[in-house]
């Protein structure tokens, strides 16, 4: 709304004097401004109230509130800018402070010149224009930021309602701590049960911070999501959300993150550290591991699933992985000296219970800081292996609006098939749609994995399971499964999958996998729960109503009854 310049402006004349007041009003009205009269400070303050006002001019002292006091009353109780123009006799530098100090926004002593009294009414009214167009822009500007911060606090619910699947918990073993320099966070935590029952996680760093640097959070979420609940492997998934952000973020923005997998089934964590700080793996007392960057960030350069440089490690009950982003380590204080790492690491040095460690970190970084400005997302995790664990929503996949039928599917693959496809994630996903199981996914999944390692593993590429009895013979394992499979030229597997069901409302699925290889004697397989090997066919054997070795070893049944309950 802009401000009429020919508008006639209304003055008002505050002074006990008639005859000052009579002067005061013939030049206005010579002027061309309307005017109000006021004998005292008291009648001005209800002008002020009951009138449109667009200047003052207020003599000092009068009876009943003197122009001190009224000028004080007027500012306080007006939110719009009405200029005061103090008139008066006194001359001394006390007294026309005092005029300023009480909400005057200029003096005129007398007696005055009018000529010099209207340069000053014109000032005056120039001035409350500027704050009548700062007030109106004020205004719009009140106006959109509500707007947009409105619309910010829904975008970071979506956001959050997107990328968290909080799985923290004392019963899962995992636990972290975000803190976003702004209101959208750059760093990012995506956790997913996997097929083993075990927990992959990605910790995430995007280069910069607030909304910019949070966008990418949405593919890599998608991605990680969808893709873990089908099966794929956590390679094959990170490769795609590689892809994703290459495709979707601008050349200078990346990912650095760390891929960390905890395989339930055979007690091994597998990470991928790729840009990240170093993690480390705890264990009674001092980090016997640690995982330090191995890979370029996600969103950079093209990448297959077999340039990843995965580091594995097997698990006791009770280890603790932590990793962080580097804003804890750059984390100040107010001196501006960082947190480090040396800082941190003393902290494993000093605590005793591997339970208090994530909190002391913490404690030991926020007293650090003592409230000084944060300079960047600061995010920890702590994953601890447990022995036994559960999840708040421990839930099966299920497709309830499918009905079990009689089905059958079988898949043949060479040697060529087996070094570039993964064949079970596809399989899971045509068993979910064929098969709305209430029950039993993840130990189908379970299944399906053991039997074909064996047959991949053992039977055409001749690996010895006791390879793994070490951590570092797991690493060696499989890297040698590796080369091998590179390398082989012939070989194959096949698969067949037959569902019948049965009279009670249940169901019987079979599986039956043959390999090309040699067979092996499948009868001395060491099968010791307390070794990281040879335990495949004794876990596929716990989780089936029945299973057999057949041939020369080269072949396994295996059938898995289920109820309608």
């Amino acid at each position: 709304m802009s401000f009429d310049l020919n508008e006639v402006k209304n003055v008002l004349v505050v002074d006990d004097d008639l005859t000052n007041r009579i002067v005061l009003c013939a030049l206005l009205k010579e002027s061309g401004y309307d005017f109000i009269e006021a004998k005292n400070g008291e009648e001005a303050v209800q002008v002020v109230e009951n009138n449109h006002i667009d200047i003052i001019l207020l003599d000092v002292m009068m009876p009943v509130m003197d122009g001190y006091q009224a000028a004080k009353a007027i500012k306080s109780r007006q939110s719009r800018f009405i200029p005061i123009i103090f008139l008066t006799a006194m001359t001394d530098e006390a007294a026309l402070a005092k005029c300023i100090d009480s909400g005057g926004d200029d003096f005129l002593t007398k007696p005055f010149n009018h000529i010099l009294l209207n340069s000053k009414i014109d000032a005056m009214l120039r001035i409350a224009r500027l704050y009548k167009n700062i007030e109106e822009k004020n205004a719009v500007i009140k106006e959109k930021n509500l707007q947009v911060q409105q619309e910010m606090i829904l975008t970071k619910k979506l956001f959050e309602k997107i990328v968290r699947n909080d799985l923290r918990g004392d019963s899962t073993g995992l636990q972290y701590s975000m803190s976003p320099m702004s209101m959208f966070n750059g760093d990012l935590i995506l956790a997913e049960r996997n097929q083993t029952s075990g927990l992959d996680v990605i910790l995430g760093d995007f280069t910069g911070h607030g909304l910019s640097a949070a966008i990418g959070a949405l593919p890599v979420s998608d991605v990680f999501h969808s893709m873990t609940q089908k099966c794929f492997s956590f390679v094959d998934m990170l490769t795609e959300a590689n892809s994703k952000l290459i495709e979707l973020l601008p050349t200078h923005m990346f990912m650095a993150m760390g891929l960390i997998s905890v395989d339930r089934s055979n007690n091994v964590l597998s990470v991928i550290n790729a840009g990240l700080p170093d993690m480390y793996l705890y264990r009674n007392g001092e980090i016997i591991h640690t995982f330090k960057s191995k890979n370029i960030p996600l969103g950079i350069s093209k990448l297959t699933s077999s340039q990843f440089e995965i580091e594995m490690h097997t698990l006791e009950y009770g280890d603790r992985l932590i990793g962080a982003t580097d804003g804890i380590m750059e984390a100040n204080n107010p001196e501006g000296e960082m947190y480090g790492l040396d800082r941190m690491l003393k902290i494993f040095e000093s605590t005793d219970k591997g339970e208090d460690l994530f909190d002391s970190i913490l404690s030991s970084c926020s007293y650090f800081c003592r409230g000084a400005e944060q300079t960047d997302d600061i995010t920890l995790l702590e994953i601890c292996h447990l022995e036994n664990i559960e999840f708040a929503s421990d839930k099966e996949f299920s497709n309830e609006q499918r009905v079990a039928s009689d089905w059958a599917l079988q898949f043949s693959l060479d040697i060529k098939s087996l070094r570039q496809f993964d064949v079970l994630p596809y399989i899971m996903q045509a068993v979910n749609q064929l098969q709305p199981l209430e029950s039993g996914r993840t130990s189908l999944h379970t299944v399906l994995t053991e039997m074909f390692a064996n047959a991949l593993d053992h039977g055409i590429l001749k690996l010895d399971s006791s390879m793994k009895d070490t951590p570092q013979g797991y690493m060696d394992f499989y890297q040698e499964k590796q080369r091998r499979l590179e390398s082989m030229q012939d070989g194959s597997i096949q698969i067949s999958l037959n569902h019948e069901l049965n009279e009670e409302g249940g169901g019987r699925l079979s599986l039956h996998l043959m390999d090309s290889g040699e067979g092996y004697d499948f009868k001395n397989t060491n099968t010791n729960k307390n070794q990281y090997s040879g335990r495949g066919l004794k876990l596929v054997s716990s989780l089936c109503t029945e299973m057999k070795v057949l041939g020369k070893g080269n072949a396994v049944a295996a059938y898995y009854n289920w109820n309608k309950k």
